[in-house]
């Protein structure tokens, strides 16, 4: 056969709406060569080509922002003068909703996690806890005086020492600006 030359036209459409999409590079690949056109406002490209054979194979590429790479092998001929239909399929983002949702939960796991951490945490070593005197049940949070747990709305006043070591929780209020030292003079 002579070479011969033919037409190869095509049509870009979005899978889902079935809508025309413009300005869609499109590039041929036949014989080690590469030719580029852009669709028309109507979805439509075209490319002039030379065949050599009554049929060949061409590879055809297409990217857009927003949609999935399109990369397929298709046959030419010179008596075929039919459209090609390239069906783009739109790329899903995710929605704001469920980007909110995984916030929510990665905030409550977190919360979660951090009272846990803070009810398992004892930061009073052994030696601090030795310092009760024995057989006393003290406050872990006043390692310096023995108050016992279950006192309830103790004062400044209520106890005998002054500028003592506070360790949280505190639950007397003793360190009322929170710098670790209770009943400050």
């Amino acid at each position: 056969m002579n070479n011969a030359t033919t037409y190869f036209t095509g049509r870009i459409l979005n899978s889902e709406t079935k809508t025309r999409i413009g300005g869609v590079k499109v590039t041929l690949d036949l014989d080690g060569k590469s030719e580029t056109a852009h669709t028309d406002s109507e979805g439509f490209y075209q490319f002039n080509i030379l065949l050599n054979a009554a049929q060949v194979s061409a590879r055809v590429h297409v990217e857009v922002e927003g949609y999935e790479k399109y990369n397929r092998i298709i046959t030419l001929s010179s008596s075929d003068n039919k459209i090609e239909e390239i069906h783009l399929t739109p790329i899903k983002k995710e929605s704001k909703v469920s980007l909110n949702r995984i916030g929510i939960i990665a905030s409550i796991v977190g919360t979660v996690i951090a009272v846990a951490t803070y009810i398992n945490f004892n930061p009073f070593t052994s030696q601090q806890q030795a310092q009760a005197p024995s057989g006393q049940n003290c406050d872990p949070a006043y390692p310096d005086l023995c108050i016992a747990p279950n006192s309830k709305n103790l004062k400044c006043s209520d106890v005998d020492k002054k500028n003592f070591k506070v360790l949280p929780p505190d639950p007397h209020g003793f360190d009322r600006d929170k710098n670790g030292i209770g009943c400050e003079k």
